[in-house]
């Protein structure tokens, strides 16, 4: 599902083209205010539309990853965020596939830009985030259910699971730039709905932009060369 993600849904296509030339990419188009929807057309993506009364519920959000992928012609499928890119090529899969493996195990790095600009291309820099350690790429002929709980960071699949041998690197790229990260979180704030504030969903955008930026140099202080 993307929202005004022009800053990386290119990037984000790039990246699984040059790993899956010929992979199809389906997008639930939350109605985007930016040139999202129009990147999308440019590169021949399916786009389903996804009405959400400008709102962000988290509950929803858990439901339709646990069914968007059901329908799907391909067995592996790749569910994640525009900001989540596993870094697995095909010739991967393909030994995956040959020795049994129905889910691929992933190692999650927030990916932290070090210059004032929001060039992805430069992003090498990361810390560790066990949350995103998720279960992205799974093969739909064995895992009947996924089971993803809220933000899908754990799931409980239903079917015959076995997990890869191998942990692939899982790049989130949460710090491109403290401008946008700024913004992101504002426009967040304004959209939670009523069963995120209840539940305290989505809270972490509740700090003032002081803080944001703050933070955004704590990460820059702990990072590691990843990339």
């Amino acid at each position: 599902m993307v929202y005004n993600e022009e800053s990386k849904i290119q990037f984000l296509i790039d990246f699984y083209k040059t790993r899956f030339s010929n992979c199809k990419f389906i997008f639930y188009e939350n109605y985007s205010t930016d040139n999202t929807r129009e990147i999308l057309e440019n590169n021949n993506c399916e786009i389903i539309l996804y009405n959400s009364n400008n709102q962000i519920n988290d509950m929803s959000l858990k439901n339709l990853k646990n069914s968007c992928w059901k329908n799907a012609k391909t067995n592996w499928i790749l569910v994640c965020d525009a900001d989540e890119m596993l870094d697995i090529t095909e010739k991967d899969l393909v030994n995956e596939e040959e020795s049994g493996t129905t889910i691929i195990r992933s190692e999650a790095w927030n990916m932290v830009n070090m210059e004032d600009n929001s060039n992805l291309d430069n992003i090498k820099y990361g810390f560790r985030d066990e949350n995103y350690d998720k279960y992205y790429l799974f093969n739909k002929k064995y895992i009947k259910e996924i089971n993803y709980n809220v933000g899908a960071h754990s799931a409980t699949p239903n079917g015959k699971l076995k997990l890869s041998n191998k942990i692939y690197k899982l790049y989130h790229y949460a710090y491109i730039c403290p401008d946008l990260m700024v913004k992101k979180y504002q426009l967040t704030a304004k959209r939670l709905s009523d069963v995120n504030k209840q539940c305290g969903m989505g809270s972490y955008c509740l700090v003032s932009e002081a803080e944001i930026r703050q933070n955004f140099e704590n990460a820059r202080k702990i990072v590691q060369k990843i990339i």
